[in-house]
């Protein structure tokens, strides 16, 4: 494969990342600003902790994951996925443990944004479908 196929599967991959990442951060912005509207405040610092919970971990491993591409860079290219989630499931416990001993909000909220932003990983094949 060609130099230029290379990038263009790393570029793809960071595409649908990026799409992911989106579609993630609108889905919790709805969630919290709904949390605000139907429980207060208190119920939207709760949701808005878990989306960053959620998000932040998730970035970190797009932007490791998708470091290097390629038959060539086949051994970093599962060095980087692997170190990549690696992080992000340390990331996420650290968080989620912090925040569950500094909020005094309720949880609810936190669980529910977070378990969502998750449950997006399982529907993004079929919601960031290509239709060409």
């Amino acid at each position: 494969m060609s130099r230029s196929a290379h990038r263009i599967m790393n570029t793809s991959g960071r595409r649908v990342a990026r799409r992911l990442l989106t579609l993630q951060f609108a889905v919790s912005a709805i969630l919290v600003c709904l949390f605000w509207a139907f429980s207060g405040a208190a119920a939207a610092l709760s949701a808005a902790t878990g989306a960053v919970i959620g998000l932040v971990p998730n970035s970190i491993f797009a932007v490791l994951a998708f470091q290097f591409s390629g038959a060539r860079s086949a051994h970093s290219v599962v060095n980087s996925f692997m170190a990549g989630e690696a992080l992000k499931l340390m990331l996420s416990v650290v968080l989620l443990v912090v925040a569950l001993n500094l909020l005094s909000e309720p949880l609810l909220p936190l669980f529910v944004v977070f378990a969502l932003l998750h449950l997006l990983h399982l529907l993004a094949p079929i919601l960031l479908l290509k239709t060409n």
